[in-house]
């Protein structure tokens, strides 16, 4: 496994950034993912912040997901506990940590869709929900609720 220094990760999330706000607003679709930008409150100066996600579509519920827990934004949406979809019709969000076969199932439907998954996950595309869960406390997903 292969790990980005933060400076990287931060040039690939403003260059995804700039890109989806440039195009129309992917569809969500039931087990696919769309693009989108999430702005969360940072833990420490609470200011937000906006990083790309794919939101996962999974029996109707929608779910982010990272290949590590201790990246900033997953560390800023845990203490949040709320954020903020662009371009959704509902884009006031309640974020839920999922480390169940759920969130498992999430997770491998999500890098099913992807044509290469980053050597930064523990694990393949190919990988069935079973298999995940052993590292769903590596990873992050959560499931994101519309905010009422």
């Amino acid at each position: 496994m292969t790990t980005a220094s933060n400076a990287e990760i931060r040039l690939r999330n403003q260059q995804m950034l700039a890109r989806i706000r440039s195009q129309e607003p992917q569809p969500h679709r039931e087990g696919r993912y769309a693009l989108r930008v999430m702005t969360v409150a940072g833990r420490s100066s609470g200011k937000p912040r906006a990083v790309p996600i794919a939101l996962m579509q999974h029996d109707g519920a929608h779910y982010v997901c990272s290949p590590d827990r201790h990246r900033d934004w997953v560390q800023n949406l845990l203490k949040a506990g709320h954020c903020v979809v662009e371009t959704d019709d509902h884009p006031a969000r309640e974020a839920s940590l999922v480390e169940d076969i759920t969130g498992a199932t999430a997770v491998a439907r999500y890098l099913s869709q992807l044509p290469r998954v980053s050597d930064e996950w523990p694990i393949t595309g190919s990988t069935p929900p079973e298999q995940v869960l052993p590292h769903m406390r590596q990873i992050a997903v959560f499931r994101l609720d519309f905010a009422v």
